[in-house]
């Protein structure tokens, strides 16, 4: 064998070269792709694991968890529920005991079976009467409560918990099967401090849950109040469609979802005052209205309760308010803001008041002074003074007790039934006889 030792020709050297650039380059490509499939597998192998999750980018945890938190709080039954039975499927078998208390089947397969039931009563009580649906949809309206502050207390503290922990980015992530790093960009101080302090992340994360679901549950109250099947229908699909509209967001990317959220969370905070009064009516009506609630002559001492049924002197519509006597025995109107802070006191308007007497609940109604223009409901009173309207009246010095147009619709139909009855009767009685 001749070993040549001629000194290889740079041309000749690159031409050399190439095929091993190729193969590295080949090599590099099928490890990229090595590395991406197995970033996409599920938790089966660690190190994969543990290389997806020390290359996440900064604040998707973050993002995720704030999405997971509106969604809930747009329905926190459904949304725990879809939560707990999602985790537990994508979760190895032998480490599902370890999972959060919301993951167990019995716990999300309870939430899904009564989120069934309310479907089908959405679904078949759509042809039944409203005497028949309506009290259906205030339980439904409690649950709703219920779910929620189940929700607030071992839901949404976890979700905080869990994004301080995930997201407590260091200056770099190593990538184990490189030896390089991975630059990590960090989060503002402020945020980061926030985020990955408990006690102040999980008070913002309640917060943020409560005004999102006092909005949502508005709609509850509306579709409760509503005597229309179109638009309970209506409020339902505009639920859903904020659900679908979070949850395909955050499918899309987690930073997505994280900006309708916070979008969601503004709007809510906005109408947070508006949602609170109306929830407050919804929650006091439906209670007396399924509880049966009556109260006594007794009980009128003390004032009577109610909501403002339109603005007076800039306190809004739906405030919760006591008609009662001042020091100068003249009737008045006083109400605490917000339910906490100092009593404040409303003049009523100088004219004549009128209590209506009506299907579920009493109204108070003032008339204008000329006697001309009709009478403007002033007052709903809750539905626990029904049959009581007599007393109140003669106590505030009220002027007349009236039927409400619809309780004089109501008893009308009834006389003209009674009527027809009667003259059906009494024509087969004249036939009988004459046939005699």
């Amino acid at each position: 064998m001749v070993c040549s030792l001629r000194q290889p020709s740079p041309t000749n050297a690159m031409n050399a070269r190439r095929p091993s650039r190729l193969l590295a380059l080949t090599v590099l490509l099928l490890m990229s792709a090595t590395w991406l499939h197995a970033a996409d597998q599920p938790a089966s192998a660690p190190a994969a694991e543990k290389l997806r999750e020390s290359m996440l980018l900064p604040g998707v945890s973050l993002a995720e968890g704030v999405s997971e938190i509106t969604g809930v709080a747009i329905s926190p039954l459904l949304g725990v529920s879809a939560m707990g039975a999602w985790t537990y499927y994508k979760t190895e078998p032998a480490l599902r005991h370890r999972l959060p208390w919301y993951c167990h089947p019995g716990v999300w397969g309870t939430g899904l079976s009564l989120i069934l039931v309310c479907f089908l009563k959405d679904f078949l009580g759509a042809a039944a009467p409203a005497l028949v649906k309506k009290p259906l949809d205030f339980a439904e309206l409690f649950e709703n409560k219920i779910s929620a502050l189940v929700a607030s207390v071992g839901f949404v503290p976890l979700v905080a918990l869990a994004m301080a922990q995930i997201d407590k980015l260091q200056p770099q992530a190593v990538v184990p099967s490189t030896g390089g790093h991975l630059a990590v960009v960090p989060v503002a101080s402020i945020i980061d401090f926030g985020v990955h302090t408990p006690w102040l992340s999980i008070p913002v994360a309640i917060v943020a849950f409560g005004v999102v679901w006092l909005s949502s549950h508005a709609i509850n109250v509306l579709i409760a109040l509503s005597p229309f099947g179109i638009v309970d229908a209506g409020l339902k699909l505009a639920k859903l469609g904020l659900i679908t509209l979070v949850a395909g967001s955050t499918m899309i990317h987690p930073y997505a979802g994280a900006l309708v959220s916070l979008v969601l969370i503004v709007i809510a905070l906005l109408l947070a005052g508006w949602s609170f009064r109306l929830t407050l009516f919804g929650t006091l009506m439906g209670a007396d209205f399924l509880l049966n609630k009556r109260a006594s002559e007794d009980d009128l001492k003390d004032g009577v309760k109610g909501f403002l049924a339109r603005r007076v002197d800039g306190v809004p519509v739906r405030t919760l308010v006591k008609l009662k006597h001042d020091a100068a025995g003249l009737p008045t109107i006083g109400f605490h803001p917000w339910l906490m802070l100092p009593e404040r006191h409303i003049t009523l308007p100088p004219a004549d008041m009128v209590v209506y007497k009506g299907l579920l609940h009493p109204t108070v109604a003032h008339r204008a002074p000329d006697g001309n223009s009709g009478a403007q409901h002033s007052l709903i009173l809750l539905p626990r003074y029904r049959r009581l309207e007599e007393t109140i009246a003669r106590s505030y010095g009220c002027q007349e007790v009236m039927d409400s147009t619809l309780l004089r619709g109501l008893k009308a139909m009834r006389q003209w039934l009674v009527n027809m009855l009667s003259t059906g009767r009494n024509l087969i009685e004249a036939r009988g006889s004459a046939s005699e």
